[in-house]
C-alpha cells in the first residue's frame, strides 16, 4: 500500500525569533537529518515561505539541506500562501498572487516546482479550487476532519471539481492527528501515546493511505512534558510503525500519475483538523463575532485594501502599498494554535505595522481628507480615522473611545489589547473582564466616592459603572485643527451620582493627544463620586519584564512600584517603552489618583506554559463634587515621543 507521509509547521510571519530558533533545533533541522540518512524514506514537507527565506537568510545550510534532499526525491515540498493568510478574507486577485509566491521561491532555489497546495490552518473554501488552477497547482494535502461535528468526511483521495476546476484532494488519517493533538494539549502521556500507535490498524485494501505530522504540536507537547522524548523520536515511532504496515512503502504525490484518482467527491467550506486550539466554532468567520479585536483589525485591513484601489497617482507608490498590504494579511494574528496566535502580542503588531505603514504612504501622497468615517468594524456606527505626521488614532462611538493610537514612525499600535476568553488561557489578573470584550483607551467609568480603588474591577457593577458599551456622539468640531467631541448623557447613574453629561474633546497634535473633559450635572440632585479615563495600553516590553512607571515631581524622577498600583495626588506619569524607544507622557491640570496593572494570560504554545503580555491599563481617578447645573471641567495631555538614546532613558528612571 501506498504511503504518502509528510510533516507541516504553520509559524507565521512575526513570530518571535527564539519560537524560530526553538523550531528549528528541535524540529526542522533533526527531521531533515533524519530523512537525509535514510534515502528509502520519501517525505512531503510543508514549511512557510516566510521561514524559508529564514533559512535563506540566516541558516543557509538549512536550505542547501533541504535542496539535496529534493534533488534526491527524498523530499517534495508543498507549497502554501507566502504571508501564511487566512485566505478566504483575503481579496481574490491577491490570493493566487500569494500561492505563485511560494511557488516561485521552491522552484528557483530547490530546482522543483511544487504541484501541492496547504492552506494556513486547514481553512478550506471550494473557490480555492480556481486559485489553485490559477498557479497549476492541482493537488491538495488536508484533513477531512470535520471539527463542528467530530467526523472524518473522507479517508480516500478524490476529485473534486468546483466551477468547472478539479483538483485531486488526499485527505489525511485524523487517528495520528488526533493522537499528535493529545500529546500537544498535555492529555497523553508517552506510554499512552506508544500504546495507541501500536494498537493503530490500517486497512490493506486503501488505494492510499496519507499521514501528515502537526511539528507544532509535537513541540508544544515536549515542551509542555518534559517526560517525552524530543519531536524526532516521536516522529521516528510514528514513520517505524507506518513500515510496519503490509506491503507498504513511502511514495511522494508527484510519482503518481495525475488523472490516476477516479472517485469523485467534495470537500464544503469548513475549518478542518486539528490544528486550532479554538473548538467552539463551525467556520473561520465566527472568529469575528467571538473576537472584536480581530473583528476591528479585519475592518481596519478591508479598509486600507479598499482605499489603496483608489490610488492612481504612481505606479512604483501604488506596487510598494499593495505589497505592504500583503505582509498585512499575515494569518497568525487570526487564529489560535500552538504559535499563542491571537494572544501573541508580536503577531498582531506585525500586521499593524503593515497597515499603519500602508496608510502614512497614502495619507503622504494622495489628497485623502481627515478625519474619515467609516464603519470599521460593522457595528452599524461610523468610526473617525484621523492619520498625522507622528499619531493616528481611531475614535469609536462606543463609549467615545480610542480604538488604536498608531505611533507612526515605528507602526506600533499602542491601543492594540486583546481579552481573549478564560476557557482558552489562565488569567493572572483582571478576573472580572468581559470574555471578548475589546477594552479601549479613554474608556469612561464611574465609582462611588467612597469606592476602594485597590480593588478596582470594572466589569462588577456594584463596585463601577462602565461607559464602554454606550454610543457617544461623535462631531468633526474643526477638521483643520483635528478637534473631535465625543459627548453622552447618563440617566439615572448608580451610587446616587444622578444624572450627568459628559462630553471629550480630543485635540490631536504633532506628538500630543490633548483631551478637554467636561462633566456637567443635569440632574437635580448633588453628584459625589469618581471619574476616570482608562487608558489600556499594549506596550513594547523586552523579555516580558515588569512595566515601570514613573512621576515627574519638581524636577525629580520617582519610580512607581511594578505591578498594580495605587498612586494618590499625582500631576503626571511616564510609561518608557524598551521596544520602540518611545516615551509615554501624560499630564493633567487637575490632580488624580492613579490605578495601574498589567494583564498577562498564561497559555500552552510551542515554548510551553508562557505568559504572554497583552497590555497595561492605567485608570487616573478624579473627584467629583457638583450641585445642580453645576460643571467640572480639567484638561490632559497623552505625548508619545522617541528617546534618542536608551541610556538617557534609562538615566531619567534612576
Amino acid at each position: 500500500m501506498p504511503l504518502i507521509v509528510g510533516a507541516y509547521s504553520q509559524l507565521s510571519p512575526g513570530t518571535p525569533l527564539p519560537l524560530l530558533e526553538r523550531a528549528l533545533t528541535d524540529a526542522y533541522k533533526p527531521l531533515l537529518t533524519y530523512i537525509y540518512k535514510h534515502p528509502e524514506l520519501h517525505i512531503h514537507v510543508y514549511i512557510p515561505g516566510s521561514i524559508l527565506e529564514w533559512f535563506e537568510q540566516n541558516h543557509p545550510e538549512m536550505n542547501m539541506l533541504i535542496a539535496d534532499l529534493v534533488k534526491k526525491e527524498q523530499v517534495e515540498l508543498t507549497t502554501g500562501p507566502y504571508q501564511q493568510p487566512v485566505l478566504q478574507v483575503v481579496p481574490g486577485k491577491d490570493r493566487s498572487s500569494q500561492l505563485e509566491s511560494t511557488t516561485t521561491f521552491i522552484r528557483k532555489r530547490f530546482g522543483k516546482r511544487a504541484r501541492t497546495a496547504w492552506f494556513y490552518n486547514q481553512i478550506w473554501n471550494p473557490s480555492f479550487v480556481s486559485t489553485m488552477g490559477m498557479g497549476m497547482l492541482d493537488r491538495l494535502l488536508i484533513s477531512s476532519y470535520d471539527r463542528l461535528h467530530g467526523i472524518q468526511v473522507a479517508t480516500e483521495p478524490f476529485v473534486m471539481q468546483d466551477l468547472g476546476k478539479t483538483i485531486e484532494v488526499f485527505p489525511f488519517d485524523d487517528r495520528i492527528d488526533a493522537l499528535v493533538e493529545s500529546l500537544g494539549n498535555a492529555t497523553c502521556g508517552f506510554k499512552e501515546f506508544a500504546e495507541t500507535l501500536l494498537k493503530m490498524t490500517f486497512d490493506e485494501s486503501d488505494m492510499y493511505k496519507t499521514v501528515m505530522i502537526n511539528l507544532d504540536r509535537l513541540l508544544q507537547g515536549c515542551a509542555l512534558n518534559q517526560g517525552l522524548p524530543p519531536p524526532i523520536d516521536l516522529i521516528i515511532m510514528i514513520l517505524d510503525r507506518l513500515a510496519k504496515v503490509p506491503d507498504s512503502d513511502t511514495v511522494l504525490l508527484s510519482s503518481i500519475p495525475t488523472g490516476i484518482i477516479s472517485t469523485r467527491g467534495y470537500l464544503g467550506s469548513a475549518w478542518y483538523g486539528r490544528d486550532s486550539s479554538v473548538l467552539d466554532l463551525g467556520s473561520y468567520n465566527d472568529m469575528f463575532i467571538k473576537y472584536e479585536e480581530l473583528n476591528h483589525l479585519y475592518g481596519r485591513l478591508l479598509y486600507l485594501i479598499d482605499l489603496a484601489k483608489l490610488y492612481r497617482k504612481n505606479k512604483d507608490t501604488k506596487k510598494r502599498v499593495e505589497s505592504l498590504l500583503v505582509k498585512a494579511t499575515s494569518g497568525g494574528a487570526l487564529v489560535l494554535d500552538p504559535s499563542g496566535g491571537c494572544y501573541r502580542n508580536a503577531y498582531r503588531k506585525y500586521v499593524y505595522r503593515y497597515l499603519n505603514d500602508a496608510e502614512k504612504i497614502l495619507a503622504a501622497t494622495e489628497e485623502i481628507p481627515y478625519p474619515r468615517e467609516l464603519d470599521l468594524d460593522f457595528d452599524g456606527h461610523n468610526e473617525l480615522i484621523w492619520m498625522g505626521r507622528n499619531i493616528g488614532v481611531v475614535v469609536d462611538a462606543k463609549g467615545g473611545t480610542l480604538a488604536e493610537i498608531n505611533y507612526l514612525p515605528t507602526g506600533w499600535n499602542y491601543g492594540d489589547t486583546f481579552t481573549g476568553y478564560a476557557a482558552e488561557s489562565d488569567r493572572l489578573s483582571f478576573p472580572s473582564i468581559r470574555d471578548g470584550s475589546f477594552q479601549r483607551s479613554f474608556n469612561d467609568v464611574f465609582l462611588p466616592h467612597d469606592g476602594r480603588i485597590e480593588f478596582y474591577a470594572k466589569h462588577i457593577g456594584r463596585q463601577t459603572f462602565d461607559a464602554g458599551s454606550h454610543i457617544y456622539d461623535l462631531s468633526i468640531v474643526d477638521r483643520s485643527q483635528n478637534e473631535i467631541q465625543t459627548r453622552c448623557i447618563f440617566e439615572n447613574l448608580p451610587f446616587g451620582l444622578g444624572s450627568l453629561e459628559l462630553t471629550k474633546r480630543y485635540r490631536f497634535r504633532t506628538h500630543t493627544v490633548v483631551v478637554d473633559f467636561s462633566i456637567h450635572n443635569i440632574g437635580k440632585h448633588r453628584s459625589r463620586g469618581l471619574f476616570g479615563s482608562e487608558l489600556n495600553l499594549s506596550i513594547g516590553i523586552k523579555d516580558q519584564k515588569e512595566l515601570t512607571l514613573y512621576t515627574v515631581e519638581k524636577s525629580r524622577n520617582r519610580n512607581l512600584a511594578e505591578g498594580r498600583v495605587v498612586a494618590p495626588n499625582l500631576k503626571n506619569f511616564r510609561i518608557p517603552d524598551d521596544v520602540n524607544k518611545t516615551l509615554i507622557s501624560f499630564a493633567s491640570d487637575n490632580r488624580f489618583t492613579l490605578y495601574k496593572d498589567d494583564f498577562r494570560v498564561k497559555l500552552a504554545t510551542v515554548m510551553g506554559m508562557e505568559v504572554l503580555y497583552e497590555y497595561t491599563q492605567v485608570l487616573p481617578l478624579w473627584d467629583f463634587d457638583l450641585q445642580p447645573e453645576e460643571s467640572l471641567e480639567w484638561t490632559i495631555g497623552f505625548r508619545i515621543e522617541r528617546r534618542l538614546r536608551v541610556s538617557t532613558a534609562n538615566k531619567e528612571q534612576s
